[in-house]
């Protein structure tokens, strides 16, 4: 009976987001990006989605660091640490990129709310403030309960999961789309969402699903690489740059508001350099890395 209720209530949902999906898509439903706008209480589903994927990310890669041995509310302390700098990181990097703009807007630089983030400029801030973060907690307490490489396969396993309910702010935000298309999957993007160059089209390529779904076969990849496959510490880590990078170079090339340095897409750039970090990674680790079944609890 429970099963069939399970399956029931998910026909139901997934019927429900197509059709929700299609209306969204041929323009007959306009989505409002706020999920809340009462006076001066305003809160977008962006920033609702993002945090509730941090949520989700960190529920998933939980039983996973207990079984290794980490203490959660070292992890948790972490996190709390890592987070603001991440944020900083997305924003700075997609700053420096478009400074052209804000150079002459400096009192927006912090402003995040007409938009303006990069994923690269989070996940390196993210790599380098939990570097940070471990050499702090071994300073002052002597000790941290789990190494850099252990933490980043810890985010590495959960976080193109995150990444793939992020990409669902951008839905609501109507950005993040690709060129003016007539497939059938094309998106509606409202006149105000569009870009200047781009204002007499209707119909835009929804490169957020496609991300979407490459950042779900990723997630599917490496969780199931570290839970089944992963022998020493860094290899999950490793392989999602891997992926991560493949998948995102190629959907760069359909996106329209590329961050770009001369006639290069950054995105694309950064890609390969993380490619090629990821496969020397891998190399290295897999010889060299500690084994997780020195640390693991069964």
């Amino acid at each position: 009976m429970k099963r069939i209720l399970f399956w029931s209530i998910l026909t139901a949902a997934i019927v429900g987001i197509f059709f929700f999906m299609k209306a969204v898509f041929n323009g007959s439903l306009i989505l409002n990006p706020y999920l809340v706008s009462i006076g001066p209480l305003r809160i977008k589903w962006y920033g609702t989605i993002i945090g509730s994927s941090v949520i989700v990310a960190y529920l998933l890669a939980r039983h996973q660091l207990l079984r290794e041995g980490v203490k959660e509310d070292e992890f948790l302390l972490g996190m709390v640490f890592v987070i603001p700098f991440s944020v900083l990181g997305g924003r700075l990097y997609y700053v420096a990129f478009t400074w052209d703009y804000f150079s002459k807007h400096l009192n927006l630089i912090l402003d995040t709310r007409t938009g303006g983030m990069a994923i690269h400029g989070a996940l390196f801030a993210t790599f380098l403030m939990t570097a940070v973060f471990i050499l702090l907690r071994k300073k002052i307490k002597g000790r941290c309960s789990f190494t850099y490489l252990q933490a980043m396969d810890a985010f590495a396993m959960v976080v193109p999961f995150a990444q793939a309910m992020g990409r669902w702010g951008n839905f609501f935000n109507y950005e993040a789309y690709g060129a003016p298309t007539n497939l059938p999957w094309k998106m509606f993007v409202p006149v105000q969402y569009r870009m200047p160059q781009y204002v007499n089209y209707k119909f835009f390529t929804p490169t957020f699903l496609y991300e979407t779904v490459a950042d779900l076969l990723v997630f599917y990849i490496v969780y199931t690489f570290t839970q089944k496959r992963r022998t020493r510490f860094g290899q999950t880590f490793a392989l999602y740059l891997i992926l991560y990078s493949v998948f995102r170079f190629f959907n760069e090339s359909f996106r329209l508001d590329s961050l770009w340095l001369y006639n290069l897409r950054i995105a694309q750039v950064v890609s390969v350099i993380l490619i090629v970090i990821g496969a020397l990674l891998f190399s290295y680790t897999s010889k060299n890395g500690k084994k997780v079944e020195e640390v693991i609890k069964s």
